[in-house]
């Protein structure tokens, strides 16, 4: 518990006042590194939002333009530029006999396919029965030759529903049902979930006491076999186990028999929408860049401490907060070399190319022209240049955008991939300033390794972090000689009171003695 101070009883001046005034001086270098500590910390912030955005940009284009793929499991895997499928695109002059989709091996041409046969799966499917006939209270069943044997009991007696209930718990390939109509009568169907001649049903009744024979009895063959999709492809017949084949690099899911003209085409205006969103999305990241880099300075707003806050309206300190924290990025050396080297490597000439395009000029992509008070590095597209150009060689295009670096060859990243790398770049150099934030798992499905540097080379400890944390071991040194300095002052100024009583009471003697 601290001392009781009664100050002022002899002078009668208020030393509490007296000693804060005099605090208030000693105080503003402590509200001066506050000032740079909250300054780091809005920098800080700054930079992660920054980081953000760089990483939702990446992901989000990738997703976009076909180069990741979200999983059933959630995962993204990577897809390569060659196996994109909207590069061409397929049609079917009749989709009720088959639905068509281009797959990244399909070619520009057309070919005629015709359907003589579906493919079905095995399928056996009993007499009209009563939801009411019951065949013993026990049974087993073999569903195939290699199947496991299915029991199945009920004190009641075994209905159809709980044949077909039991073999759909089975899971060995083939499923069952029992659906009856308004009389309550109904046919046992079971069939296998594949299609094709391999796939066969031979339904025995191992074991089950009375009224087996009569359950078997119910179907007229007690085996079945597949059939197999029978095709012909420009005049040649083909056999398929399954409705859902491949010809020609087209994804063909049959639907009906007859005859269907297959059209594949290069899908000009699908890629030519992906690349102008992508480019849109790039100019916006560039002008938030810029604007963040060329942001203007106030370097008289600091931020307030709480004091200053008390003395203001809400509304101003709003507005002299968002002074403060203009600026923050102004300059900012690893934003300005990101962009100085995405501008960099724009124009230059990719090697090792399959495809007809080198440059990116040649597929009617350019940097915007100069003006007054433009950021810069903008990207505008010359939209017939590059639908001729798609035209011309699709993959070619997308090649010269997405080829990834051959390691052996300079200069050998397409240039969508080379302007990620450079804002990975910078996004590493961000990391080892500010750290991950709260966004670590969101930096590493980017890049996997992303902070694998600035775990081993800065321990986890950004610069920031390290600055935030030795302002803040200065503060504590300096609140402690504050401390101690208010402490001497109450110490000087409870001396003079200590004096002036005496004084007082000195004075009061001897007067009693003059008096006397």
């Amino acid at each position: 518990m601290g001392d009781l101070r009664i100050s002022g009883l002899a002078s009668g001046m208020d030393t509490d006042l007296m000693v804060q005034s005099l605090m208030r001086v000693e105080r503003l270098k402590v509200d001066r590194y506050e000032q740079s500590k909250q300054l780091a910390l809005w920098k800080q912030e700054a930079y992660n939002n920054m980081n953000r955005m760089f990483a939702n940009f990446i992901l989000n284009t990738r997703k976009d333009m076909g180069l990741t793929k979200i999983g059933s499991t959630g995962i993204a895997t990577g897809v390569s530029y060659a196996r994109l499928d909207y590069v061409r695109k397929a049609s079917a002059t009749d989709e009720s006999k088959a639905l068509v989709s281009a797959t990244s091996e399909a070619v520009n041409g057309s070919f005629e396919l015709d359907i003589i046969k579906l493919a079905k799966g095995a399928s056996l499917t009993s007499e009209k029965l009563s939801q009411d006939d019951k065949f013993g209270t026990h049974m087993e069943l073999k569903l195939s030759a290699d199947g496991e044997s299915i029991e199945i009991s009920n004190d009641d007696g075994i209905t159809m529903k709980d044949i077909a209930r039991a073999i759909n718990n089975a899971k060995q390939g083939v499923s069952a049902s029992f659906e009856v109509d308004s009389y309550g009568q109904g046919a046992l169907i079971v069939q296998t979930s594949e299609t094709g001649e391999n796939t066969k049903i031979e339904l025995q009744v191992l074991d089950g006491g009375v009224g087996d024979k009569t359950f078997i009895d119910q179907f007229k063959s007690t085996s079945a076999q597949g059939e197999d999709a029978l095709v012909k492809f420009n005049g040649v017949e083909m056999k398929y186990h399954t409705n859902d084949i491949k010809l020609n690099g087209v994804n063909i899911q049959l639907r009906d028999i007859g005859k269907v003209d297959v059209k594949v085409e290069t899908n000009v205006e699908g890629i030519m929408d992906k690349i102008k969103k992508l480019i849109d999305d790039y100019n916006e990241l560039v002008d938030k860049v810029s604007g963040a880099v060329g942001e203007k300075k106030y370097s008289s707003y600091h931020p307030l401490s709480m004091e200053e806050k008390k003395a203001m309206h809400e509304e101003d300190v709003k507005l002299w907060e968002e002074r403060s924290k203009s600026g923050l990025l102004n300059r900012d050396e690893s934003l300005q070399r990101m962009l100085q080297n995405i501008r960099n490597d724009l124009y230059k000439s990719v090697e090792g190319l399959e495809g007809k395009f080198k440059n990116i000029t040649q597929i009617g992509i350019t940097t915007e022209k100069y003006a007054r008070g433009a950021t810069g590095g903008k990207l505008e597209i010359d939209e017939e240049k590059l639908r001729n150009a798609i035209l011309e060689d699709p993959e070619g295009v997308m090649e010269l955008l997405f080829k990834e670096e051959d390691k052996d060859l300079k200069d050998s990243k397409g240039i969508i991939t080379g302007i990620y790398d450079n804002i990975i770049d910078g996004m590493k150099s961000i990391i080892d300033k500010s750290g991950p934030g709260q966004d670590a798992d969101l930096l590493r499905n980017v890049k996997a390794n992303i902070l694998i540097d600035f775990v081993t080379k800065k321990s986890s400890i950004s610069d920031i972090d390290r600055e935030v944390l030795n302002t803040d071991r200065r503060i504590d040194d300096l609140n402690a000689a504050l401390l101690r300095k208010e402490n001497a002052y109450y110490a000087k100024f409870a001396n003079m009171e200590q004096m002036l009583q005496q004084m007082y009471s000195q004075s009061n003697w001897l007067s009693q003695q003059l008096m006397g």
